[in-house]
């Protein structure tokens, strides 16, 4: 966190700096050699990726004075260093490093939970209506029922079954070869 802290009061006070296009040979060591002719280095660093271990290709380098960082760019922005020109600015802050990667899910969740919120109770509302619409129907069935009295009057009666859900009975191999 200490570093987290640093970074942030160096990027406030215009003393990091972002060195891009560094060639793979380049290390720590040539980074100090190339800008401490500006000014006092106080720290590099060379983001290593995490499989390969080499360096990424940039560098921070933080200096002790906001005119030495600003003299550095001046005079090493687009020069050459190992065949490869080099992008040196001010380091922007970045948020990555004061929070995690989830450290934001929560309130986007909660945002387009709110944005969104009328849509998806309708879509669930629909989804379960026509879920109770399918099992109604596949579990009534209604039969129309004529009678005649013995007056001569015709009575009609409507009755719904209602009919237990049907489960397929799987076959077992002996049956399927039996057929085969």
């Amino acid at each position: 966190m200490a570093d987290v802290e640093r970074s942030d009061l160096a990027v406030n006070k215009k003393t990091l700096l972002y060195v891009g296009g560094l060639e793979e040979q380049v290390d720590e060591k040539t980074v100090h050699a190339a800008f401490v002719p500006f000014g006092e280095v106080v720290h590099i660093e060379l983001p290593r990726d995490q499989l390969t271990h080499h360096h990424r290709g940039f560098a921070f380098v933080e200096f002790e004075e906001p005119e030495d960082a600003a003299h550095a760019i001046e005079n090493m922005n687009d020069s050459e260093l190992f065949g490869r020109v080099l992008k040196v600015n001010h380091a922007r802050p970045s948020a990555m490093s004061r929070e995690g990667v989830w450290a934001q899910a929560g309130s986007w969740y909660d945002r387009n939970l709110k944005e969104n919120a009328g849509e998806i109770d309708s879509m669930i509302r629909n989804q379960k209506n026509k879920k109770a619409e399918e099992e109604s129907k596949a579990k009534k069935r209604t039969r129309e029922i004529a009678y005649v009295r013995k007056t001569g009057e015709l009575e009609t009666y409507v009755i719904e079954e209602h009919i237990p859900a049907m489960h397929k009975k799987k076959k077992s191999a002996t049956e399927e070869e039996k057929k085969g």
